[in-house]
């Protein structure tokens, strides 16, 4: 490999970080960038601070670059996680209790599609020998 080749190689992966290290370190990255204004504010009084700015904003990014920071394992964490999150909407897609997904129902037996808890006929009572929405049988 010849060393421009290297070269763009190492910018490239280094490029890739610092777009992971945005998404995933927001807090650090936001740190780093108002330090970067501050300072930069200051250097109207003092060119120093202007060095100090640059610093302050390329520093952050670099320290957890070198220091091995695992971003990628972020990104694998999210995907599972949303893989979970989708794969548990499709197994329970009924509103009862009963988590079955054999019924679309709305009580806790999770035998039939009636809203009662007897699980015996389509009524709304609880006694479950008639049609009726009383009580009485």
């Amino acid at each position: 490999m010849s060393a421009p080749a290297a070269s763009t190689g190492r910018l490239r992966r280094g490029w890739n970080y610092y777009r992971r290290y945005t998404k995933h370190r927001t807090g650090i990255h936001a740190a780093a960038t108002a330090a970067l204004t501050v300072f930069g504010l200051l250097a109207y009084f003092e060119r120093g601070f202007v060095f100090v700015a640059i610093a302050a904003y390329l520093l952050p990014p670099i320290y957890l670059f070198l220091t091995g920071d695992d971003l990628a394992g972020d990104e694998r964490t999210e995907a599972r996680a949303d893989r979970d999150t989708r794969n548990s909407a499709v197994e329970d897609a009924d509103a009862d209790a009963d988590g079955t997904d054999g019924d679309a129902d709305t009580d806790s037996d999770g035998r039939d599609t009636d809203t009662d808890s007897d699980g015996t006929d389509a009524d709304t009572d609880t006694d479950g020998i008639d049609t009726d929405s009383d009580s009485d049988g």
